[in-house]
This record gives C-alpha cells, structure tokens and sequence, in this order.
C-alpha cells in the first residue's frame, strides 16, 4: 500500500541527493542508538538518579547542541560539506571511545550528555543545511528534505530498537558501541558526496501561496562573501526577515513546553507505566514509525502548501499526540500516541527545512541554521530549571500533561490570531 507513496519521490532524487539521505541516515541512526538510552536511561536505571541529574544531564546536552550547532553551522561555511561531514565523523568517534573508557558512574555521564549533545549539534547541518548544496528548486529541495525527514524517522526506529535490545542483553552503556559501528557505516555511505555548489543560481521565487512564505535570495555560493558572514550578520538575517523571524518565533513557543519531557519521560516509564528500560528504546521506535509515515505526507504535499500555516497546524498535532502519549496509564496508549506524535514531527522537519533552505542566502544558510536551532534548544532548555519542582509538587505524569498542552495551545492559538502576520510575510 505505501510502495507507490515512496517509489516517484526515491526515483526523482539525484545519486548525490540519495548519497546524503544515507550519509545522515546513518550518523543519526548512531546518535538514536545512544542517547535515550545510554545517557538518561544509564542515569535512570543504572545509577538510580534523582530527577535533578537527569534534568541536568538534558540541560548539558542541550546547551552543547546548541554551541555544536553554532560550531557546526560555521565549519559547513567555511569548509563546504564534504570537509564538515568527516569532522563530524571523527568527533562522534571520538566521543564514543570516550564515553567507553571512562566508565558509567553519574559524572562521567553528565559529561558523556556534554560531549554527545557537541557532536550532535555539529553534526545537524548534515540535514538542515547541505540539501541547499545540491539544488535551490523548492520543490526538489522539498523532495530532498523530506527523503532526509523520512530515513532520519526509519533511524528513530532503528536505533533505540537496536538500543533496547543491546540495553535488555548487556547494558545501558553498551550501546555507545552501536554508535561507533553506525558512525563508520556513515563514512562509508560518505566516501563518494560530492555536491556542487557551482551550479546553484539566484532563486527566481518562494515555494509558498499567500500564506507564508519564502523571500527571493541569492543561493551563489562566494568563499569571500561567507568569510565576511559573521554570526552577527547571520542574526540580523533571521530577524530582519520576516518569513525567517516568524518561523523563529513559532518554533520557540511550541516547544517550549516540550522542554519538560526530556528529563521526566523516563520516569513516566518506570514510575507511571512501570515498564523497563528497554522500553525507552521501542516507545522511541513507535514515534519513529509515526514519523515515517509523516514525511510521506510531508512528500505528497503540493507546493502551494509548503508554508508556515501547515507547519502551524502540523505541531498543533504534536502537542494533541503528545497529550495522548502522556494522559494513561497504559503503555498501548502511549504506543499510540507515540506513533500520533511522530506523524506531526514527520511533516514538520521536512516544512522547517526546506522553508529555511529556500529563504535564507546560501553563503549564510549553515549559520542561520544555527540561530534558527538556537532557539529550538533554549526552548528546551528553559523548562528544565522547573521541570524538576513541577514534577515534585504536582506530580511526573501531570507536569507532561501539562506540557502537552502548552504545545497544543501556542500553535492553535497563533493560527487563530496571527493570520495578519502570515499575510503580511507572503507580501514583504
């Protein structure tokens, strides 16, 4: 039933294209494999912590993500892809060996969330970034992002699966082992990626209709230009512009609340479900199997709806996914709402993208790619100085209650009341 769903779009990918989708397949398979369960899962099960060091252990990932995305954007600038992409390669190998050899007591995790949470970061241009080096037609670039959303989703299967059974089997650490051989497996796929650059030309239009959209813009590549492109001038693009500063400020809200599920998630398992570790690894594959299915809608999606509104209505559906996920106390339930939520996050990464691809100057795109996920992070990382307090006053389950529906309101809510806003971006 899905075969014709994914057969046009495959077919219609470039052999480069294709090259990337299992470059980032394969490094985000390695990441997917390790973090749920190596990091929060050691510190959940393992070592027995408090809800305070796992909401320290997200908040160190999440501000390394944030200074590896930063790094990441300006190395993919400076150095182009190809160069950007083995860096990434050796850091993630670096710091699995190093997470290996130190051991698994509470420190060295929390430093093991630092050093993963860098390489993840550095490594996110792979995706958000690089389809702009292959083409600047918004439609393509739509096809490309969504192939790249599906195979990261196929990851969220993949890894935690495999995670969850290495976990059941030996232990939670043991899974930075995968992350290794996944990471090779990606230098493999990588050997061959040689985007050209060269050929991009001015974009002639925006992919959007009258509801969002995206503002002409140069996709020349010019070393001296992106010397001169500093950080500061990557922030003042975001918000002088009036697509990318909405969509800024869009994604920041709605994930705001959602800020508060990683530290909690895992005791929602254990304490509220009352399931084992190994099921952090399958309810994470459940979302992964929801996302695939969403970036297959996200690549039957016409052109006319590529735009802010249907990425307005998409994380509305995660919160309504994620309300479901967290409202039981069944672990069926939240099977289902696992699969639900993901279905939304399958429709909005390839939207995100491919809205910010087809925006912002090339010359510039890694960087802005950063500000843009800068503010997806701190988004994240705010709730987390609270996270620990709401769950100890009104309880683990009723704080992720919570937080669902603050993602289902700021999206249902700017629908409803920022219409001029939308329309007035589609004129500028």
């Amino acid at each position: 039933m899905l075969a014709p769903l994914f057969s046009k779009p495959q077919s219609s990918l470039s052999v480069q294209a294709k090259r990337l989708v299992a470059m980032r397949f394969l490094i985000y398979t390695s990441f997917q494999t390790s973090y749920f369960i190596g990091v929060i899962g050691t510190l959940t099960y393992a070592d027995d912590a408090s809800v305070v060091a796992t909401s320290l252990a997200v908040l160190f990932m999440n501000v390394f993500v944030i200074l590896g995305s930063f790094a990441g954007g300006a190395a993919l600038d400076a150095w182009g892809p190809c160069r950007h992409f083995r860096a990434s390669i050796f850091g993630t190998l670096a710091t699995g060996a190093a997470i290996l050899v130190f051991g698994s007591a509470t420190g060295i995790v929390l430093l093991a969330a630092v050093l993963l949470g860098f390489v993840m970061g550095f490594a996110q241009p792979i995706a958000t970034s690089c389809p702009a080096y292959l083409t600047d037609d918004p439609v393509e670039l739509k096809d490309i992002n969504s192939a790249i959303t599906m195979f990261s989703n196929v990851s969220i299967i993949v890894g935690p699966t495999l995670g969850g059974f290495v976990a059941a089997a030996a232990s939670s650490r043991t899974v930075f082992v995968l992350m290794m051989l996944f990471t090779m497996l990606a230098l493999v796929a990588g050997w061959g990626f040689r985007p050209q650059a060269g050929h991009v030309a001015t974009r002639e239009s925006s992919p959007a209709d009258s509801s969002a959209t995206a503002s002409t813009a140069s996709q020349s590549p010019d070393p001296s230009a992106s010397t001169r492109a500093t950080f500061a001038t990557s922030i003042k693009t975001v918000f002088t512009n009036s697509v990318l500063a909405l969509l800024f400020c869009i994604i920041f809200l709605s994930n705001f609340g959602y800020g508060a599920f990683d530290p909690l998630e895992s005791f929602f398992y254990r304490d509220v479900l009352h399931v084992g570790v190994e099921w952090m690894g399958w309810l994470s594959s459940a979302s992964g199997v929801g996302a695939v299915l969403g970036a297959v809608i996200a690549l039957r999606l016409p052109p006319h709806l590529i735009n802010l509104k249907t990425l307005l209505a998409a994380l509305m559906s995660v919160g309504l996914g994620s309300l479901l996920y967290v409202g039981t106390t069944y672990v069926g339930v939240a099977l289902i709402g696992q699969i639900a939520l993901g279905v939304a996050w399958g429709v909005v990464n390839p939207l995100h993208n491919t809205i910010v691809q087809t925006t912002a100057p090339l010359e510039q795109l890694g960087r802005v790619n950063s500000v843009m996920g800068f503010g997806n992070m701190f988004a994240g990382v705010a709730p987390l100085a609270i996270a620990p307090w709401l769950a100890a006053t009104f309880g683990v389950q009723q704080t992720l209650v919570g937080a669902g529906m603050v993602v289902t309101a700021v999206p249902a809510a700017l629908l409803l009341f920022g219409r001029r806003h939308f329309d007035r971006a589609a004129r500028q």
